[in-house]
Protein backbone atom coordinates (compact mmCIF):
# COMPACT_ATOMS: atom_id res chain seq x y z
CA UNK A 1 0.00 0.00 0.00
CA UNK A 2 1.17 3.34 -0.92
CA UNK A 3 0.70 6.18 1.65
CA UNK A 4 -0.44 9.29 0.18
CA UNK A 5 0.54 12.75 1.47
CA UNK A 6 -1.93 15.33 1.91
CA UNK A 7 -1.24 16.87 -1.11
CA UNK A 8 -1.19 13.87 -3.43
CA UNK A 9 -4.88 13.03 -1.73
CA UNK A 10 -6.20 16.75 -2.45
CA UNK A 11 -5.44 16.55 -6.05
CA UNK A 12 -8.22 14.10 -6.62
CA UNK A 13 -10.81 16.34 -5.86
CA UNK A 14 -9.12 19.46 -7.40
CA UNK A 15 -10.68 22.16 -9.18
CA UNK A 16 -10.16 20.47 -12.54
CA UNK A 17 -12.96 17.56 -11.64
CA UNK A 18 -16.21 17.72 -12.28
CA UNK A 19 -18.06 17.64 -9.55
CA UNK A 20 -17.90 20.31 -6.89
CA UNK A 21 -17.85 17.79 -3.96
CA UNK A 22 -17.82 14.04 -3.43
CA UNK A 23 -20.56 12.51 -1.34
CA UNK A 24 -18.56 9.82 0.03
CA UNK A 25 -15.21 8.96 -0.19
CA UNK A 26 -14.01 5.31 0.72
CA UNK A 27 -10.24 3.78 1.44
CA UNK A 28 -10.58 0.44 0.15
CA UNK A 29 -8.28 -2.58 1.55
CA UNK A 30 -8.41 -1.38 4.67
CA UNK A 31 -5.54 -2.49 7.79
CA UNK A 32 -6.80 -1.05 11.49
CA UNK A 33 -2.55 -0.47 11.86
CA UNK A 34 -2.47 2.17 9.62
CA UNK A 35 -4.90 4.09 12.23
CA UNK A 36 -1.96 6.19 13.35
CA UNK A 37 0.31 6.36 9.95
CA UNK A 38 0.68 9.13 6.91
CA UNK A 39 -0.78 12.22 7.20
CA UNK A 40 -4.22 10.83 5.58
CA UNK A 41 -6.82 12.32 8.05
CA UNK A 42 -5.06 15.75 7.79
CA UNK A 43 -6.06 15.16 3.96
CA UNK A 44 -9.67 13.77 4.87
CA UNK A 45 -10.26 16.92 7.54
CA UNK A 46 -8.63 19.62 4.63
CA UNK A 47 -10.99 18.20 2.13
CA UNK A 48 -14.20 18.44 4.05
CA UNK A 49 -13.14 22.00 5.73
CA UNK A 50 -12.84 22.90 1.82
CA UNK A 51 -16.54 21.44 1.19
CA UNK A 52 -14.71 19.17 -1.48
CA UNK A 53 -15.40 15.54 0.42
CA UNK A 54 -18.69 15.15 2.08
CA UNK A 55 -18.29 12.05 4.26
CA UNK A 56 -15.08 9.71 4.58
CA UNK A 57 -15.26 5.91 5.10
CA UNK A 58 -13.81 2.57 4.24
CA UNK A 59 -14.07 -0.42 2.14
CA UNK A 60 -13.62 -3.28 5.01
CA UNK A 61 -11.30 -6.69 3.75
CA UNK A 62 -13.85 -9.37 3.07
CA UNK A 63 -14.75 -11.46 5.77
CA UNK A 64 -12.64 -9.15 8.10
CA UNK A 65 -15.41 -7.10 9.87
CA UNK A 66 -13.97 -6.37 12.90
CA UNK A 67 -10.62 -5.22 10.99
CA UNK A 68 -11.96 -1.42 11.06
CA UNK A 69 -13.02 -1.07 14.60
CA UNK A 70 -9.82 1.16 16.14
CA UNK A 71 -10.28 3.56 13.31
CA UNK A 72 -14.54 3.57 13.81
CA UNK A 73 -13.65 4.35 17.71
CA UNK A 74 -11.44 7.37 16.78
CA UNK A 75 -14.41 9.27 15.84
CA UNK A 76 -13.60 9.69 12.02
CA UNK A 77 -15.45 7.39 10.04
CA UNK A 78 -18.99 8.11 8.30
CA UNK A 79 -19.32 5.34 6.88
CA UNK A 80 -18.05 1.58 6.22
CA UNK A 81 -18.80 -1.05 3.09
CA UNK A 82 -19.13 -4.68 4.91
CA UNK A 83 -19.78 -7.97 3.31
CA UNK A 84 -23.00 -9.02 5.46
CA UNK A 85 -25.82 -11.30 4.91
CA UNK A 86 -27.54 -14.30 6.02
CA UNK A 87 -24.83 -16.67 5.70
CA UNK A 88 -21.83 -13.87 7.18
CA UNK A 89 -23.45 -12.63 10.34
CA UNK A 90 -19.98 -12.12 11.99
CA UNK A 91 -20.47 -7.91 11.65
CA UNK A 92 -23.52 -8.02 13.85
CA UNK A 93 -21.05 -9.50 16.49
CA UNK A 94 -18.45 -6.44 16.91
CA UNK A 95 -18.64 -4.33 13.83
CA UNK A 96 -22.60 -2.96 14.15
CA UNK A 97 -22.32 -2.14 17.69
CA UNK A 98 -19.59 -0.17 17.08
CA UNK A 99 -21.06 1.51 14.05
CA UNK A 100 -24.01 2.32 16.44
CA UNK A 101 -22.27 3.91 18.72
CA UNK A 102 -20.42 6.00 16.88
CA UNK A 103 -23.51 6.85 14.74
CA UNK A 104 -21.24 5.41 11.47
CA UNK A 105 -23.16 4.34 8.37
CA UNK A 106 -23.14 0.97 6.96
CA UNK A 107 -23.12 0.31 3.05
CA UNK A 108 -23.34 -3.87 2.84
CA UNK A 109 -22.39 -5.39 0.18
CA UNK A 110 -22.50 -8.81 -1.10
CA UNK A 111 -26.21 -9.41 0.24
CA UNK A 112 -26.62 -12.57 -1.91
CA UNK A 113 -23.66 -14.43 -1.67
CA UNK A 114 -22.53 -13.70 -5.06
CA UNK A 115 -26.21 -15.54 -5.80
CA UNK A 116 -26.30 -18.15 -3.74
CA UNK A 117 -28.73 -16.85 -1.72
CA UNK A 118 -31.28 -16.03 -4.33
CA UNK A 119 -31.91 -19.91 -4.22
CA UNK A 120 -31.14 -20.57 -8.29
CA UNK A 121 -27.61 -22.09 -7.86
CA UNK A 122 -28.18 -25.92 -8.02
CA UNK A 123 -25.03 -28.61 -8.44
CA UNK A 124 -26.21 -29.01 -12.15
CA UNK A 125 -25.72 -24.80 -12.49
CA UNK A 126 -23.28 -23.95 -15.35
CA UNK A 127 -21.72 -20.49 -15.75
CA UNK A 128 -20.47 -18.05 -18.71
CA UNK A 129 -16.92 -18.21 -20.15
CA UNK A 130 -15.30 -15.52 -17.80
CA UNK A 131 -17.51 -15.55 -15.07
CA UNK A 132 -15.91 -15.20 -11.66
CA UNK A 133 -18.71 -17.31 -10.44
CA UNK A 134 -17.80 -20.66 -12.22
CA UNK A 135 -14.27 -20.61 -9.62
CA UNK A 136 -16.23 -18.87 -6.61
CA UNK A 137 -18.36 -21.83 -7.14
CA UNK A 138 -16.08 -24.51 -7.73
CA UNK A 139 -15.86 -28.03 -6.98
CA UNK A 140 -18.33 -28.70 -4.54
CA UNK A 141 -19.21 -25.32 -3.04
CA UNK A 142 -22.46 -25.35 -5.81
CA UNK A 143 -23.57 -28.52 -3.80
CA UNK A 144 -23.25 -27.34 -0.54
CA UNK A 145 -25.02 -24.34 -1.07
CA UNK A 146 -27.96 -25.52 -3.03
CA UNK A 147 -28.57 -27.74 0.39
CA UNK A 148 -28.46 -24.80 2.95
CA UNK A 149 -30.74 -22.45 0.73
CA UNK A 150 -32.52 -25.54 0.52
CA UNK A 151 -32.99 -25.75 4.42
CA UNK A 152 -33.18 -21.90 4.73
CA UNK A 153 -36.40 -22.07 2.83
CA UNK A 154 -37.99 -24.64 4.38
CA UNK A 155 -37.21 -23.53 7.98
CA UNK A 156 -38.70 -20.50 6.87
CA UNK A 157 -41.70 -22.06 5.03
CA UNK A 158 -41.33 -19.88 1.75
CA UNK A 159 -40.79 -20.74 -1.71
CA UNK A 160 -37.29 -20.75 -3.41
CA UNK A 161 -38.24 -17.67 -5.24
CA UNK A 162 -38.75 -15.85 -2.65
CA UNK A 163 -35.11 -16.48 -1.40
CA UNK A 164 -33.91 -12.84 -3.34
CA UNK A 165 -36.15 -10.57 -0.95
CA UNK A 166 -35.49 -12.90 2.50
CA UNK A 167 -32.14 -12.07 1.79
CA UNK A 168 -32.49 -8.53 0.86
CA UNK A 169 -34.59 -7.83 3.62
CA UNK A 170 -32.90 -9.85 6.08
CA UNK A 171 -29.72 -7.07 5.44
CA UNK A 172 -31.85 -3.95 5.77
CA UNK A 173 -33.84 -5.37 9.31
CA UNK A 174 -30.81 -4.82 11.07
CA UNK A 175 -30.62 -1.16 12.45
CA UNK A 176 -26.97 -0.21 11.76
CA UNK A 177 -27.57 -1.09 8.10
CA UNK A 178 -28.05 2.42 5.84
CA UNK A 179 -28.14 0.44 2.97
CA UNK A 180 -27.23 -2.34 0.53
CA UNK A 181 -25.33 -2.90 -2.72
CA UNK A 182 -27.38 -5.73 -4.36
CA UNK A 183 -26.66 -7.44 -7.96
CA UNK A 184 -28.24 -7.25 -10.60
CA UNK A 185 -28.37 -9.18 -14.21
CA UNK A 186 -31.73 -7.61 -15.65
CA UNK A 187 -34.12 -5.43 -15.41
CA UNK A 188 -36.43 -7.39 -13.49
CA UNK A 189 -33.79 -8.02 -10.71
CA UNK A 190 -33.73 -3.98 -10.33
CA UNK A 191 -37.40 -3.71 -10.32
CA UNK A 192 -37.15 -6.48 -7.40
CA UNK A 193 -34.81 -5.09 -5.55
CA UNK A 194 -35.91 -1.61 -5.65
CA UNK A 195 -39.10 -3.22 -4.24
CA UNK A 196 -37.69 -4.68 -1.31
CA UNK A 197 -36.78 -1.02 0.08
CA UNK A 198 -39.89 -0.08 1.15
CA UNK A 199 -38.70 -0.31 4.89
CA UNK A 200 -40.24 -3.25 5.74
CA UNK A 201 -38.27 -5.66 7.67
CA UNK A 202 -38.47 -9.32 8.19
CA UNK A 203 -40.42 -10.09 11.21
CA UNK A 204 -39.13 -11.30 14.24
CA UNK A 205 -39.80 -14.87 14.22
CA UNK A 206 -38.17 -15.33 10.70
CA UNK A 207 -34.80 -12.84 12.26
CA UNK A 208 -34.43 -15.60 14.90
CA UNK A 209 -34.76 -18.29 12.33
CA UNK A 210 -32.04 -17.01 10.37
CA UNK A 211 -29.64 -16.95 13.26
CA UNK A 212 -29.03 -20.19 12.57
CA UNK A 213 -28.27 -20.57 9.40
CA UNK A 214 -24.96 -18.49 9.97
CA UNK A 215 -22.25 -20.29 8.20
CA UNK A 216 -18.32 -19.31 7.62
CA UNK A 217 -17.08 -19.90 4.64
CA UNK A 218 -14.70 -17.69 2.41
CA UNK A 219 -15.01 -19.21 -1.17
CA UNK A 220 -13.08 -16.16 -2.18
CA UNK A 221 -10.03 -18.05 -1.36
Amino acid sequence: MKVLNSKEIASHAGPESCVTAIDVQQFHVWSDEWVNQGDWLEAIQKLKKQGKLKCFGVSINDFQPENAIRLIETGVLDTVQVIYNIFEQTPEDRLFPACQRHQVGVIVRVPFDEGSLIGKITPETTFEPGDFRSNYFRGNRKQQVYERVQNIASDLGIPLDQMAETALRYVLSHPAVSTVIPGMRSVRNVERNCQVGDGRGLPKEQLERLKAHRWAHNFYE
